[in-house]
């Protein structure tokens, strides 16, 4: 993040950055690794290190959070099982049978209060992702951002090279262009001359032998 922040000081980009980071928080960002349009940007072989960092961030929280989902259903479950065979166990006597069922009801209350507290961590940490993944995703825009205007710079210089070469070429084909009717022009006068001088059986049987196409016939 180093080279990042000497590259943001480099190109005036840093001074904006808050400003930057407060308006996005005032609009609905989309989940850029999941965004169409960002992709058509930023197709994996076109992010730099930074961007490819910030990707592989985003998707481990994604992956995180799913994970998180799927583990509070499953301790849900569990706990619900857990519930559902205290019930059974209640009413337990000092008969073998009901010693048994104690021991497994005082084991499914131990197990429970585990199981909330696991729980409890869980969703607490599960709370907090949307915000960790928001973070993230601003940090990977304003990197986007910022790399957008190096490209808006090296396309700004090449557009520049390839509009001096277009002039250079369009001065050249104008050129080209008078010189081709300047020989055409020649070339009715010549023919009209030798017209009038020879008629038109001898210049038709020039045109047979000596014209520009015909002499190997």
């Amino acid at each position: 993040m180093m080279g990042l922040r000497r590259n943001k000081n480099k190109d005036g980009f840093g001074e904006l950055e808050e400003k930057i980071i407060h308006s996005l928080q005032s609009k609905n960002v989309p989940l850029l690794i999941l965004d169409e349009k960002w992709l058509e940007i930023f197709p994996e072989h076109l992010q730099n290190v930074t961007i490819r960092g910030m990707v592989s961030e985003l998707n481990a929280l994604l992956k995180k959070q799913g994970k998180q989902n799927d583990d509070i259903k499953g301790l849900r479950r569990y706990k619900s099982q857990m519930m559902q065979e205290i019930v059974q166990y209640m009413g337990a006597d000092e008969t073998a049978v009901g010693r048994l069922k104690q021991r497994k009801l005082d084991k499914n209350q131990k197990k429970i209060l585990e199981l909330n507290e696991q729980l409890k961590e869980t969703e607490d940490s599960l709370s907090d992702m949307p915000y960790r993944i928001r973070q993230a995703n601003a940090q990977l825009m304003l990197e986007s951002t910022r790399v957008c205007y190096d490209r808006f710079r090296v396309n700004k210089g090449k557009m520049q090279e390839l509009e001096d070469e277009i002039s250079s070429l369009r001065e050249k084909l104008r050129l080209r262009v008078l010189e081709k009717q300047e020989r055409e022009m020649q070339d009715e006068k010549m023919y009209a001359y030798l017209h009038s001088l020879l008629g038109v059986q001898l210049m038709e049987e020039l045109d047979r032998t000596l014209a520009p196409g015909n002499e190997d016939e």
